[in-house]
């Protein structure tokens, strides 16, 4: 990136630098050819005005081309005359002329107006020429050509000489542009070289450090905040992932040691057929108890990629409610709790994933609901047409300091209970799992000694999709 910013910059310095310094030097040759123009044009129309009002006077003319001669010989630019008359044949010229500017490198002039051309010598001189054709008025009919030639070489030689500069100047200015650039572009990019050096420092031991601590530009401001936010989620991931692994060995470890006690018990001596059947019996149990654990953890890995195969459909709540309740009436009756389906309503949701959410939560209710109590399933719609599905118990109730607990993976009110059949604290977890693959979500509310109601909240918005297709 260093590397490109240097050269961007410098192409862009060398580019402006080339553009005003050929603009400077067009100026410069069009001045001074547009001003040895004017000087030649000048002169030849001196002498034309001379012809024509004083076609006989010779020694005039003469004079006038030898004080042309006298002048540029103390001038840099030395300056030539001739004037032929209609033969071609020699009046007078400038002494020296003949040997260095024939009359043929001179087009014939067949017009009053002057020509002018640009030449160079055999010697590698530079002239620029002028003809024009000179007429004297009535009564004679004589005609002139007269041929001027002024010397440019050295103008050409300041020309070449501004070029050299100009090379010099676009080489030397992209030398220091690139020196600059690449002081400037470090400077710049300092604060990033900075960011970078803070993260590699930032490892598994070290997620609670953020980079945004330095007088960053404001333009890496968002950089630094963005990147402050992934470590927050990467800390706080980490964190679940590592609580999740210590609770997941210690609740493996629990039925793997029931069944290797069992066995070693069971070895011990010999057994009858019906200690062995009790202990195989026992043991099928606790593979339930791995199974279905198991089965959980894999529906809560899974749920982050399930979105894509969530089929949602407008489903009866009230009918939904009472599906599940069906399924439970007989336990409820066993264990003399009291079941109850009330409110209607539609919702927009996977048929499976609401039955299990709807069993796991039915399922705790009647667990932690004493003899004569009761379970009531209600469907009711909440604010913006949002629906509410509840299970409400008059069970014991929970303390307000376990609520905001109840989703996480492997928790438990009372960690006694981690022996208890099918308890594996991962209930909770699979129905906010669901609800976050619903864009919905678990609201949990208790009282000690009242009893807990747990609600299920699916937004409007699925729900008026499917609606208007």
């Amino acid at each position: 990136m260093s590397t490109w910013l240097t050269l961007y910059y410098s192409v862009s310095v060398f580019v402006l630098l080339a553009a005003a310094s050929a603009f400077l030097y067009w100026g410069l040759e069009r001045s001074m050819d547009q001003e040895n123009r004017d000087y030649v044009r000048q002169k030849m129309q001196v002498l034309v005005q001379l012809l024509q009002e004083q076609p006989f006077n010779r020694a005039g003319i003469e004079q006038e081309v030898r004080e042309e001669a006298e002048i540029s010989g103390h001038s840099r630019s030395p300056f030539f005359l001739r004037i032929l008359d209609a033969d071609d044949r020699l009046i007078v010229e400038t002494p020296g002329m003949a040997s260095i500017l024939p009359v043929a490198v001179f087009p014939a002039a067949n017009m009053t107006e002057p020509w002018q051309r640009s030449w160079s010598s055999h010697g590698g001189l530079d002239f620029l020429l002028g003809s024009v054709l000179a007429s004297a008025s009535a009564p004679t009919s004589a005609h002139w050509r007269v041929q001027a030639a002024l010397n440019v070489s050295t103008e050409q030689d300041v020309l070449s000489r501004y070029r050299r500069d100009i090379a010099i100047v676009l080489i030397s200015g992209l030398v220091i542009a690139s020196a600059i650039g690449t002081a400037i572009t470090r400077h710049g990019l300092r604060p990033v070289a900075d960011i970078t050096r803070a993260t590699e420092r930032i490892g598994v031991q070290q997620l609670q450090e953020r980079i945004q601590t330095g007088p960053w530009p404001r333009e890496l401001l968002s950089l630094a905040a963005a990147f402050d936010r992934m470590l927050d989620r990467l800390q706080e991931a980490f964190e679940r992932l590592s609580q999740f692994s210590a609770d997941l060995a210690h609740e493996l470890r629990n039925p793997i040691n029931n069944l290797m006690g069992e066995a070693q018990v069971a070895l011990s001596r010999e057994r009858t057929v019906p200690e062995y059947a009790r202990v195989l019996q026992s043991a099928l149990e606790e593979y339930g108890r791995l199974a279905r654990m198991i089965d959980s953890m894999l529906f809560l890995a899974q749920a982050a990629q399930a979105r894509a195969a969530l089929t949602p459909v407008l489903l009866d709540a009230r009918g939904e409610l009472q599906a599940v309740a069906e399924f439970y009436q007989a336990l409820a009756e066993e264990q003399g709790v009291e079941l109850v389906c009330e409110g209607h309503g539609t919702l927009a949701a996977d048929p499976v994933l609401l039955r299990r959410a709807l069993s796991n939560l039915l399922s705790n209710a009647l667990k932690y609901t004493p003899r004569g109590g009761h379970v009531t399933l209600r469907a009711k719609q909440g604010q913006g047409r949002a629906q509410i599905l509840s299970v409400i118990d008059s069970g014991a109730g929970i303390a307000a300091q376990h609520l905001p607990k109840l989703g996480d993976r492997f928790y438990r009110v009372d960690p006694s209970r981690s022996d208890s059949p099918g308890g594996a604290g991962l209930g909770l977890a699979i129905v906010k799992s669901i609800m976050t693959l619903h864009d919905g979500n678990l609201l949990i509310e208790s009282k000690v000694g009242e009893g807990t109601t747990v609600s299920l909240v699916f937004s409007a918005t699925a729900s008026l999709e499917i609606g208007s297709t």
